[in-house]
């Protein structure tokens, strides 16, 4: 296992020309748009989180080789973990009630298993809608019904749903994710975009390849299919590993692929987008900054109804970092508790090159916090 290294000076990839375009900003972050939140935190708030990463269920129906889940403990194929645990519909409902007033902005289904598999997730939409509540999915798109219905409750409450699809043919989606439902999954997203544009939904839909050393020439060709079926995106991005490289992540290797990534970003089109996550391709899975700040803006709550600061405690020092739990407790009276704060605190002790994974979410909210604490001389003189 290679244990991660402060990068070299920045190299071809931190160089590669941006052909690709990213109006998502999703090679970055955008708290630039929340600074009420910011300033609020800056003056010794304790403020709500702004967004969360919810998962409603433990298990998945994919064993993908670069998956962070299994090192979460979620159960189902691919573990041996063989119960499946989908959190109550009250739960969800409740949650997303006490997130929005509480002043949470946006909650994404992402969690360490495949959220589809709930069946109140048609439910949970519907209600995120009815209260305001900006919603999103990422899946891995097996478990899409291509029936109309669904598919207008899946556009009618996500802004945007994404399909994690890491091959660009049967045998390599096999190979990474160890199914053979290669097609069902493209039939699954031609679906929802077929639907898109009859209804005129406004829902971006996209693919999210995570990149390793064992797909990466299905880098171009997944680009490609990306454009064929009309896609709004295509986002590469390096897979995220623990400390001592559970999962073999190529971080030193990333820079050798910049070419390729080139290629990948020069199949966009004037409606379709290759975005290519260079700041995190480059930097060798090395945390620049001391200190997480960031999980006071974005955390995490597991498929079981675990709070925690990030997916990473999930099933790692977990009784020191769990926070609540939303099905015993509102979700409401979690972060106000005094356990949620601690906790918090304890985040900042943590070691960021060491105790955590590589590239997390919170990587870019606290590369932009750092910067922002190190206040220079002479702030007038802008």
């Amino acid at each position: 296992m290679n244990k991660l290294t402060p990068p070299p000076p920045a190299g071809d990839a931190a160089q590669a020309p941006r052909t690709g375009g990213d109006r998502f900003n999703m090679d970055g972050h955008k708290l630039y748009w929340h600074l009420d939140r910011v300033h609020a935190w800056q003056q010794g708030e304790r403020i709500a989180p702004l967004h969360i990463d919810m998962g409603i269920v433990t298990g998945c129906n994919m064993a993908c080789t670069y998956c962070y889940g299994v090192i979460q403990g979620r159960s189902g194929y691919g573990t041996d973990k063989k119960g499946v645990f989908h959190m109550p519909r009250q739960a969800i409902l409740d949650t997303f009630s006490g997130a929005k007033d509480s002043g949470v902005r946006s909650i994404a289904l992402i969690g360490e298993g495949e959220n589809t598999l709930n069946p109140h997730l048609t439910d949970a939409l519907e209600h995120g809608r009815s209260i305001g509540l900006d919603l999103s999915l990422a899946t891995n798109g097996i478990r899409i019904s291509p029936e109309p219905a669904d598919l207008d409750a899946l556009l009618g409450g996500l802004v945007w749903l994404r399909v994690n699809i890491s091959a660009s043919n049967p045998d390599s989606f096999q190979r990474i994710h160890k199914s053979g439902h290669f097609e069902r999954v493209l039939g699954n997203v031609r679906a929802l975009l077929a639907r898109k544009r009859e209804k005129g939904f406004a829902t971006t839909i996209g693919l999210q390849m995570v990149l390793t050393a064992d797909n990466v020439d299905d880098m171009v060709p997944l680009a490609r299919i990306g454009a064929e079926l009309g896609v709004d995106y295509l986002v590469i991005k390096p897979c995220s590993d623990t400390y001592d490289g559970t999962l073999g992540a190529p971080h030193q290797g990333y820079r050798d692929m910049a070419d390729l990534m080139r290629q990948a970003e020069a199949q966009s089109t004037d409606g379709y987008r290759v975005i290519v996550k260079w700041v995190k391709m480059d930097n060798a899975g090395w945390k620049d900054y001391p200190v997480c700040f960031g999980t006071q803006f974005l955390m995490a709550i597991s498929g079981n109804g675990n709070v925690f600061p990030c997916g990473h405690w999930f099933d790692h020092r977990s009784d020191e970092f769990l926070m609540g739990n939303v099905i015993e407790t509102p979700f409401a009276e979690i972060v106000k508790s005094e356990r949620y704060w601690e906790v918090q605190q304890r985040v900042q002790t943590v070691n960021v090159n060491h105790d955590c994974e590589s590239n997390c979410r919170q990587h870019y909210i606290n590369r932009f916090l750092d910067r922002l604490g190190d206040r220079p001389d002479h702030i007038n003189f802008i």
